[in-house]
């Protein structure tokens, strides 16, 4: 299960992915076969989601959840990874200067309860965003003109989104060029938008009170109206969530009736589920990979994607001050075997991760990062030169005399991480360093790695957007409560990138990747985590299925036109 970082509204599969591999034709009824209406399509995920609102969710479950209900302006595009119109009838227009992009919407859009959907729920959600506490969304919006006293309080709207044609034109007018822009807000910086009308007995946007926002009401829980194909309508917490089509989609009303969204405890539950039919899709890992492809009822798919493992080391640890030095991780990195790691968990299904960017991206290049080969001497030496001295029972003392012990934390819901885990409380043995292992729930795990808490290490994994900038996890204003750069990784020379990569002025592909591989040389020295690995992304769904065409950047862009054979 992962943290999930885009801001772009697309739909990526659930497990991340890395080495390439053809992606299977569409599916696609025989010439004779006609789609029936009707039935029951059921998802299965580890996990509980913790929220419907994507003002803010972080992680997978949660948008898994919403993601049915709400949607944003554009996509990305199945195949390409290019932007395109999903409530907008197309990408924004951009001004010569860069500075302005303006949405048309399709024409007869509503929410599922009839009112119209306008380009006042797109400016409603950002200044959502703007004013929630819990958010990690804002730096998507802050370059928007009039942010930042509408967060402030000096201002009672964002001057800067405008809406007009009737609510069907939304022109967002930025203060500097914002590369990303086009991809990322779409989604009015929360990925998908929220009906103003619905939440607007719970919060104004029309207002300079900064106290109040949507962070805490009902409707968080219960989505009241639907964009997207289906329409929630209850959750049974612990057990499953279910919502049944929408005959307003503006795609046209699925022909599949009802959606369940099951909970499993962990993944040997879901794979169990999936092998009985009990579940119509879900991915699994790569140890039970091989084992579920023999099964007669399924079909499955192997994609590359974006994202990554990684063990995550809190700089800002009171209990382990070792991990602010760049030699203590250094050394964590090289004294663990990833490679090892690698066999014993994906099987050659993905691909060592050794800095941020996924190796679909094109951002990415090889040939900059040291690979950290498995070296317990090399580790060793580290650790002294950082100024640990061996204990006669084998454990490093830091400088204040303290033993180097300290506590990772993983999701007890996957296998795939509590193995990672086992490995490094023996291989972290060998190098001198105790690691007391914790599992626990993911929401749990979630909660407990919040900047600020007490925590030292944690294992866990990125599901990322196609764009390469990362500014919401890396940059060091990123470090706040509820924000995504909750390891307290500080370097102003990714500050500077990050910022170059982003905001330009040039925003050309060439350009951007320049200052992308500064991040990702100083990330892979400065091992703020213990990069691990990009496994491929392992989908398996019900024969019955039909009409889907599931692609590496999206499984569900074509939903509506599924329909389940009898």
């Amino acid at each position: 299960m992962r943290r999930f970082a885009s801001l772009i509204g697309v739909t990526l599969l659930a497990v991340t992915a890395c080495a390439p591999s053809q992606p299977p034709a569409a599916a696609t009824p025989a010439a004779t076969e006609k789609p029936v209406a009707g039935g029951r399509l059921v998802v299965g995920v580890t996990g509980e989601p913790k929220t419907f609102q994507p003002v803010i969710s972080t992680d997978t479950t949660s948008r898994t959840a919403y993601e049915w209900v709400y949607q944003g302006l554009t996509r990305t595009n199945k195949d390409n990874g290019d932007t395109e119109g999903q409530l907008a009838v197309a990408a924004p227009t951009i001004s010569s200067d860069g500075l302005t992009l303006t949405y048309t919407l399709k024409d007869n859009l509503v929410w599922s309860d009839g009112v119209p959907f306008t380009g006042d729920d797109y400016k409603y959600t950002a200044e959502a965003v703007a004013r929630s506490k819990k958010t990690v969304r804002k730096s998507t919006l802050q370059d928007i003109v009039g942010w930042k006293d509408y967060v402030d309080g000096k201002a009672d709207t964002v001057t800067g989104i405008e809406v007009s044609g009737g609510g069907k034109t939304i022109t967002v007018k930025l203060t500097k060029v914002f590369c990303p822009g086009v991809a990322a807000l779409g989604g009015a910086g929360a990925g998908a938008i929220i009906p103003k009308h619905s939440f607007l007995q719970y919060w104004d946007n029309k207002s300079t009170d900064i106290t109040k926002n949507i962070d805490d009401n009902p409707l968080n829980s219960a989505p009241p109206a639907s964009m997207g194909p289906f329409i929630w309508v209850k959750t049974d917490p612990g057990q499953q969530v279910t919502y049944k089509r929408n005959d307003k989609y503006h795609r046209g009303a699925p022909y599949i009736e009802e959606l369940v969204i099951k909970q499993y405890s962990n993944s040997d539950a879901l794979k169990a589920a999936l092998l009985t039919g009990e579940v119509s899709y879900g991915t699994v890992g790569a140890l039970d990979y091989e084992e579920v492809s023999k099964s007669e009822i399924l079909k499955g798919y192997r994609f590359p994607g974006y994202g990554y493992s990684y063990i995550g080391w809190n700089a800002a640890g009171a209990k382990a001050p070792w991990l602010r030095s760049v030699q203590v991780r250094q050394a964590l990195w090289y004294g663990l075997n990833v490679d090892a790691i690698m066999d014993k968990i994906i099987f050659g299904l993905g691909a060592r991760q050794l800095g941020h960017l996924p190796t679909p991206s094109w951002a990415y290049d090889p040939s900059i990062y040291n690979k950290y080969p498995y070296d317990v001497s090399k580790a060793k030496q580290l650790l002294e030169q950082a100024g640990a001295k061996m204990g006669t029972d084998g454990v490093y003392r830091w400088t204040d005399g303290k033993p180097m012990q300290m506590r990772i934390e993983t999701s007890s819901a996957s296998k795939t991480n509590t193995t990672i885990l086992e490995v490094a409380v023996e291989q972290y043995k060998q190098i001198g360093i105790k690691i007391d292992p914790l599992l626990e729930a993911f929401n749990v795990l979630l909660d407990r790695t919040d900047p600020g808490t007490d925590f030292e290490g944690f294992i866990i994994g990125w599901s990322l957007g196609t764009d390469p900038d990362s500014y919401s996890i890396w940059h060091s204003s990123q470090r706040g409560k509820s924000q995504f750069n909750d390891v307290d990784y500080v370097n102003p020379a990714v500050d500077a990138a990050l910022e170059a990569g982003r905001n330009g002025p040039d925003c050309s592909k060439d350009a951007r990747k320049k200052q992308y591989q500064i991040i990702e040389k100083n990330l892979n020295n400065d091992a703020p985590y213990t990069f691990l690995y990009n496994g491929d992304s392992l989908l398996f769904m019900n024969k019955k299925i039909q009409g889907v065409a599931p692609t590496a950047i999206s499984t569900i862009h074509n939903v509506e036109q599924w329909w389940l054979k009898q």
